[in-house]
């Protein structure tokens, strides 16, 4: 039995497109439009990958073709596939993906192989339903395996609890948990620092407040609650979905200690405790059970 379903993304509407732009952005694509668009390829997109040389990069792009077939199992065929070559030839792209939810038919990828044989095309990448498990297993496509399929996120998304319960991240406006949003929904929280406006004698900037909202409208609400006519500024914008990495959150963590142990930043009683509770909160993804596995110290300790 496969991990994902593909059916959980809808065929109708353009979620499944959204899905093949974060996941090639997840692989560290920039994601383009297309310089053109006609009704019956509507989800078409390109993706372009710098190629390194000698001296410089060379920026390759890639026609996404987005073909949905879950719900029906069949394989995408040639009649599924019209006007490859136009297409890409009005989209200037170099390549061809096809982003698949099923497989590929075998004449379809003989005619992507002929297209290629005969240089016009320069490549074509076929991304169907088993290459994309393998990526969606992997811890870096968590996050994308979450928000897509929300039946394999309550039986895989694994929390440790840092206290005796879960510890919800609200939105302070809405009062959404923004934490669990973050792993099926598309709208990201923001962490939005308070800095209290300095006075001309004074050197030190004072967090004076923290909240945590939906990006957007609420993220508005809260900024005019606390900023207009009052000497409050917003200064910083964290994105949630920034954080739940164990190397973005351990780089949050070390700036936090940087700044708290300099006389540049002070926070207030308030700002510290919030800060405290979104450490504990994210910990609770971000770190993991320890094994049984022994580690070596290395030779020189700074603590001893």
């Amino acid at each position: 039995m496969n991990l994902f379903d593909f059916t959980e993304i809808p065929a109708e509407g353009e979620r499944w497109v959204r899905f093949a732009k974060d996941f090639l952005q997840q692989l560290g694509f920039h994601i383009e439009a297309p310089p053109y668009r006609d009704t019956e390829n509507v989800f078409d997109f390109c993706a372009v990958e710098q190629i390194p040389g000698k001296f410089n990069y060379h920026p390759f792009r890639w026609l996404v073709s987005c073909r949905h077939k879950a719900a029906t199992r069949t394989a995408v065929k040639e009649s599924d596939e019209i006007d490859i070559l136009e297409r890409l030839l009005r989209s200037r792209a170099d390549g061809f993906i096809g982003f698949y939810s099923t497989t590929v038919s075998p004449p379809l990828e003989f005619y992507l192989t002929e297209l290629k044989n005969k240089f016009l095309i320069k490549d074509y990448r076929i991304i169907d339903a088993k290459s994309l498990e393998t990526y969606l297993e992997t811890h870096s496509f968590a996050r994308i395996a979450f928000r897509y399929f929300p039946n394999y996120a309550q039986t895989h998304q694994v929390l440790h609890f840092i206290e005796d319960d879960y510890l919800p991240i609200l939105c302070e406006h809405c009062r959404k948990d923004l934490f669990k949003a973050l792993f099926t929904e598309d709208q990201e929280g923001v962490v939005v620092r308070l800095r209290r406006r300095k006075d001309t004698h004074e050197e030190t900037a004072v967090i004076a407040n923290i909240y945590v909202a939906c990006k957007g409208n609420c993220d508005a609400e809260l900024q005019a609650k606390y900023c207009n006519g009052t000497d409050l500024n917003a200064v910083s914008w964290t994105y949630l979905s920034d954080l739940v990495s164990s190397p973005a959150f351990l780089d949050w963590i070390l700036s936090f200690l940087r700044k708290i142990g300099t006389d540049e930043f002070i926070y207030t009683t308030s700002a510290l405790e919030k800060e405290l509770y979104l450490l504990k909160a994210l910990a609770q993804y971000t770190l993991r059970e320890p094994t049984d596995k022994k580690l070596t110290p290395p030779p020189k300790m700074i603590f001893s």
